[in-house]
């Protein structure tokens, strides 16, 4: 049983209780027993004296009977009066035979012996006992204890009168060996007979042992040293006794004692006894006692060590165990019952965390933690099956835009019915689950990555019907990306990341899914080191500037360029900036890379101005330039220190830059708006922006897609989308440009149309600063030649022809 059980303490608690009770009834009982008996002693010496006082008295009385019957007898008289001393001792002798007298004297009025039968030599000498001879003058007879020699006697003395006084009759009983000892079998009390003298303690009889007797005299010289008196406890040879000193008389050595004595250990027998009976009862009682509280500690720890198992397997994830028995004790039956209760609802809470924990709360459907389980399950079953598996993952498009527009209420809508059509498309063995946000994945069993493409279609058509969110329609796209086990990955880390980086590669490429590649993963290795060249080569103006123009079709004046930016890494080249702009896009340095380009456009610009021939520059802002809120007080200094006209500097935004953040591009707009400087909406056409609402915003120019003038010559639906967009850009006052014109017969149906500018390889590619200023040298050279051919002619001929300005050649 170990100390720190309920059951040993149970145990010990009702043993210890109870033995403490009978441990103190046995110390209270023995010290009233001991008191009792000391008591009991005492009052037993009482007792005996008196008995002692009794007995002396009846001797006395015996004694001084037969002295008188001695002292009336006639013949005594007579032969005291004819002093015939043999009849006198005769008749001594028969009387003292008669009570068994031990000593009897005949003593003269003179105080002489005149007869003793003990020594009878002593005749004519003085009577020894004078105290009593006197006392017996004054009453008539006297009675005491006297030693005589080695001995000691009771006497009585009695006068003897015929009928004047004549003598005194002494009559004794040695106070001995067998006196001493009817005393002790009258009373049950040890007696000794003592003698006090000079030297000390003289014992003459006693009932005590030899070494009894022995260590009596130390004792009582002890007891006279301590001032205490003899009647008290005397410790003789090991044992207590209570004693009682009873003063007999005084002799002419010293006082003469009788010691009662009293054994406490005789005395404390009976207790003794009894005390023993106590210790066996109480041994008893409290081996009953073990046994009982062994057993009840047994039936209340026996259901807590049942319910503290049940617990422990709680605690390891059992709740399916069986209750354990009831106990027949309501209090336990009550805990049994609390935690029944107990382990349900922590099964159910840990239900609901693991279904927390597992499950995307929007949808309903397996979050990313449980699909990275099951994928992890469903590669090790095809691997071990040789069977393939395709992992997709899938990001809507403009979702943000959504949740912008129309809140995040109808953002979670969406989310909603995005997730229960894709279930619905996808087969009962797939797994569909939403990772974060906008981001779904699927997990195709048996798939291989070559059949994907059929797969990805069927998911495709998910967002064919429109989705109709409280009665209005909405279109949704998503970009998707596929993975395959094992050829692109032999885990789901792998397998996710490659899907991910194939679903990133879509979406930037405007595709609507694409297979992941090894040439992915090389690109994005390459673009990683490439962030860190960039850097340095904005830090050592290693990128530079090209410009292309924007030609006037009025009159063919080429004012106006935009500024692009160049790269040519020291060791790997050329660096398209196809390659470079969309990762710096994506890593946040586009800022960066802005502001140098701004920098070096606009000290360009201010060049070009001051030499008196001001070109327009263009620069392209992305939208993350649009949430810096120091970009206007930047773009002002660097106005300043060039002393560029600001409406010599055109900033082009894209319609998806402006969509993101709405109010913070406008605030931004504003502002620059406000120092002069002209606002192009780039790209026209590709976004979701209506005229309507660029005309709330700070916009100069619009430039028309070049998706829409590639094929304007040839495609009529093109050019219907040109024509209306011009005719809308003017009617609201915006200069409107073409991008990427190839060709003349676009740019004769551009100048008809009315467009204001046109960009593209039809006038010239992006050039070096002075590549650019040759350009428009040799430009303005034929545009002289030109115009004096044109005045020539209207000399000539009396009138101007009007036509679209000519490629350079």
């Amino acid at each position: 049983m170990r100390i720190r059980s309920l059951n040993f303490r149970i145990v010990a608690a009702f043993s210890g209780l109870l033995g403490a009770v009978l441990l103190a009834t046995f110390v209270l009982v023995g010290v009233a027993n001991l008191h009792i008996a000391r008591d009991t002693a005492a009052q037993e010496l009482a007792t005996g004296e008196r008995v002692f006082k009794r007995l002396l008295e009846q001797n006395g009385n015996q004694l001084a009977q037969a002295s008188r019957v001695l002292a009336a007898d006639f013949g005594f008289r007579e032969a005291v009066a004819t002093g015939d001393t043999d009849t006198i001792v005769s008749v001594l002798e028969n009387h003292g035979n008669r009570i068994h007298a031990d000593l009897l004297m005949w003593s003269g009025t003179d105080g002489r012996i005149l007869a003793d039968t003990v020594e009878p030599g002593r005749a004519g000498q003085p009577y020894p006992f004078g105290r009593l001879l006197a006392q017996a003058g004054r009453h008539g007879g006297a009675n005491g204890v006297e030693r005589v020699g080695d001995r000691l006697y009771q006497l009585v003395v009695v006068p003897v009168r015929a009928p004047v006084l004549t003598g005194w009759v002494t009559m004794g009983f040695e106070i001995d060996q067998p006196v001493v000892d009817d005393l002790l079998a009258v009373s049950g009390l040890q007696v000794a007979f003592l003698g006090r003298e000079a030297g000390g303690w003289r014992q003459f009889a006693s009932t005590l042992e030899q070494a009894e007797r022995d260590a009596l005299a130390a004792g009582l010289a002890e007891a006279e040293r301590r001032g205490q008196p003899a009647t008290g406890t005397l410790r003789l040879d090991g044992e207590d006794f209570q004693t009682r000193l009873v003063k007999l008389g005084d002799g002419p050595a010293g006082p003469l004692y009788a010691l009662l004595a009293r054994s406490l250990h005789e005395a404390m027998a009976p207790f003794y006894a009894l005390q023993g009976t106590l210790a066996a009862v109480a041994a008893i009682a409290l081996g009953f006692s073990l046994m009982a509280s062994t057993r009840i500690a047994r039936r209340i720890t026996g259901p807590l060590r049942a319910l503290a198992q049940a617990a422990e397997r709680i605690q390891q994830g059992d709740y399916q165990q069986r209750q354990p028995a009831a106990a027949d004790t309501r209090e336990i039956a009550q805990l049994a019952g609390s935690l029944a209760h107990m382990r349900d609802a922590i099964a159910e809470r840990e239900a609901e965390i693991r279904k927390l924990a597992y499950q995307d709360r929007l949808t309903g459907l397996p979050n990313r933690l449980r699909f990275k389980q099951l994928l992890d399950a469903a590669i090790e079953a095809a691997g071990r099956e040789g069977r393939p598996l395709t992992v997709v993952l899938l990001n809507l498009d403009r979702f943000q835009y959504i949740n912008d527009s129309l809140g995040h209420p109808t953002g979670d809508l969406v989310l909603v019915e995005v997730g229960l059509r894709l279930r619905a498309a996808a087969r009962a063995e797939d797994v569909v689950a939403r990772f974060s946000g906008d981001e779904f994945a699927l997990l195709l069993h048996d798939v291989h990555i070559d059949q994907s493409p059929q797969a990805l279609d069927r998911l495709h058509r998910v967002f064919d019907r429109r989705l109709n969110l409280g009665g209005r329609p909405l279109d949704l796209r998503a970009g998707m990306g596929a993975a395959g086990f094992p050829e692109h990955g032999r885990d789901a880390i792998d397998l996710v990341r490659c899907a991910d980086l194939a679903m990133h590669r879509a979406k930037r490429a405007g595709q609507r899914h694409l297979r992941y590649d090894a040439g992915m993963q090389t690109f994005r290795e390459e673009h990683l080191s490439l962030l860190g060249d960039l850097q340095r080569a904005i830090e050592h103006d290693e990128l530079t500037l090209h410009y292309q123009p924007k030609v006037r079709l009025a009159d063919g004046d080429a004012n106006a360029a935009e500024a692009l930016v160049r790269w040519n890494h020291p060791h790997k080249g050329f660096v398209p900036p196809g390659e470079f702009i969309p990762f710096a896009e994506q890593t946040g340095y586009i800022t960066e890379l802005t502001r140098w380009v701004l920098a070096q456009a606009i000290r360009q610009a201010g060049l070009w101005a001051g030499a008196g021939r001001p070109v327009e520059v263009s620069v392209n802002l992305s939208a993350r330039d649009l949430f810096d809120p120091g970009l206007a007080a930047e773009v002002a200094s660097r106005l300043d220190r060039h002393r560029l006209p600001p409406e010599l500097l055109c900033l082009e935004i894209t319609e998806s830059g402006l969509m993101e953040e709405p109010q913070r591009a406008r605030d931004v707009l504003d502002k620059l708006r406000a120092l002069g400087v002209r606002i192009a909406i780039d790209d026209y056409g590709t976004g979701y922006s209506s005229l309507a609402y660029l005309r709330r915003l700070p916009v100069t120019e619009l430039k028309i897609d070049r998706a829409f003038v590639l094929e304007l010559a040839h495609n009529p639906r093109d050019a219907l989308i040109v024509r209306s967009t011009v005719e809308l850009g003017r009617g609201l006052g915006l200069t409107v440009v073409a991008e990427g014109v190839e060709d003349a017969p676009t740019v004769a149906l551009l100048a008809e149309m009315g467009c204001d500018r046109v960009q593209g390889y039809v006038f010239a590619r992006p050039m070096a600063v002075a590549a650019f200023d040759a350009w428009r040298d040799e430009r303005a050279g034929v545009a002289r030649v030109v115009e004096g051919e044109a005045v020539k002619g209207k000399g000539e001929e009396g009138r101007v022809t009007s036509s679209p300005p000519q490629p350079s050649p």
